[in-house]
C-alpha cells in the first residue's frame, strides 16, 4: 500500500508551525499556483501562502510570500478563516487584493506555474492540497464570506470530503 498524502508530507521534514494563505480572487476566479517540483507537496495545486516568521502578522506575512512566489504587490484586506493542517500546522488565510498594475509571475524555485481558476475547476483538479477542499466546503457551510466578485458557494460543497 503507497502512503496516504499526510504520510508523505510529514516524512519530509519539519513543517513550520504556523502559515498563512493568500485568497486573491477576481471576477469569480481565485488565483492558485502549481507548487514547484523544489518544496514540500511538489506540484499540487493550490493557493499561494507560506509560513508566518518570528514577529510577524499574518497580513505582513503574506504580503512577503506572495511577492516572493508570485512578484505580486497584493494588499492584505482582512483574515477570513482559521484552519489546521493534518500535520499540525495553524493557517491563518487572509483575503487580499492584487494591485492593479501588478501582475504574476513564478518564481520557479518555488511556484512551477499559476493560473486563475473558479472554485469548480480547481475542486474537479486531481491534484490538490488537503486544505483547498477544506476551504470551499467551510465557504459553503457559511463559516466565512468572501465578497460579491467570488460569486456564491456551489451548494454540492457542503458535502465535500475533507481528510481529518
Amino acid at each position: 500500500m503507497s502512503p496516504s498524502l499526510v504520510e508523505q508530507l510529514a516524512r519530509q521534514g519539519s513543517k513550520p508551525r504556523r502559515g498563512v494563505v493568500g485568497v486573491i480572487v477576481e471576477e469569480g476566479r481565485f488565483l492558485v499556483i502549481r507548487r514547484s517540483p523544489h518544496v514540500r507537496a511538489p506540484n499540487l495545486l493550490c493557493f499561494a501562502g507560506g509560513s508566518i516568521e518570528h514577529g510577524e502578522s499574518p497580513e505582513q506575512a503574506i504580503v512577503r510570500e506572495l511577492r516572493e512566489e508570485l512578484t505580486l504587490d497584493i494588499t492584505p484586506v482582512e483574515k477570513i478563516w482559521k484552519s489546521c493542517t493534518q500535520w499540525g500546522t495553524q493557517l491563518e488565510w487572509v483575503l487580499a487584493d492584487r494591485a492593479p498594475d501588478s501582475h504574476p509571475q513564478a518564481n520557479p524555485a518555488e511556484v512551477a506555474e499559476w493560473m486563475w481558476m473558479t472554485g469548480a475547476e480547481l475542486l474537479a483538479h486531481p491534484m490538490l492540497l488537503p486544505s483547498v477542499p477544506a476551504f470551499f466546503r467551510s465557504w459553503a457551510i457559511g463559516e466565512f464570506q468572501l465578497p460579491a466578485r467570488a460569486g456564491r458557494p456551489d451548494p454540492a460543497w457542503k458535502s465535500l470530503v475533507v481528510p481529518q
